[in-house]
């Protein structure tokens, strides 16, 4: 199959269309979007306008960054405030409340916070009976008579370390 002059001549201009086409769609999809950075220019300057653009992003990034520093910063003072008042200063100690009961079902439970204020909670077992109480602590201390196993509870979470925090 053979080919004549006339129908690579055609073959060539079909090509040659196809491709200006190609090109006339390049350039008007250009041509917009110069003339929408064009539209930002009030001078028709396109550096200029870029300038200003990327100046505008520039300090909006600055504010957003300055602005999210302070929120950040606030959020972790109340994280810290927060931190301060849990509970997590833990104390537990077993142990047999009574003579004829073993295996040391019974406790006392400590929890305090970094002010050591907090609860004891007191379970004491027995064949026929379960007692709990709750005892508060304010400063590590209270008013009410401890019994040896609450206040070596109390010790031992008194004794846990508190966190030096950064301001000294």
């Amino acid at each position: 199959m053979t080919l004549d002059n006339n129908t690579l001549l055609f073959i060539a201009l079909a090509i040659m269309m196809i491709l200006i086409i190609i090109c006339f769609i390049l350039n008007a999809v250009n041509s917009s979007k110069i003339n929408t950075i064009m539209d930002y220019s009030d001078e028709g300057d396109i550096i200029s306008a870029l300038k200003d653009y990327y100046d505008k992003v520039d300090d909006l990034s600055k504010t957003v960054n300055s602005a999210s520093d302070a929120v950040l910063m606030s959020r972790l003072s109340n994280c810290e405030n927060d931190s301060n008042i849990s509970l997590k200063k833990i104390g537990i100690i077993n142990f047999d409340a009574f003579d004829d009961v073993k295996g040391k079902l019974s406790f006392s439970l400590a929890l305090l916070n970094n002010n050591n204020d907090g609860i004891i909670i007191t379970s004491l077992y027995g064949h026929n009976s379960c007692n709990t109480y709750v005892r508060e602590i304010i400063g590590g201390e209270t008013p009410i008579k401890l019994l040896e196993e609450e206040k070596a509870a109390l010790n031992e979470a008194k004794s846990k370390l508190k966190r030096i925090d950064n301001n000294g």
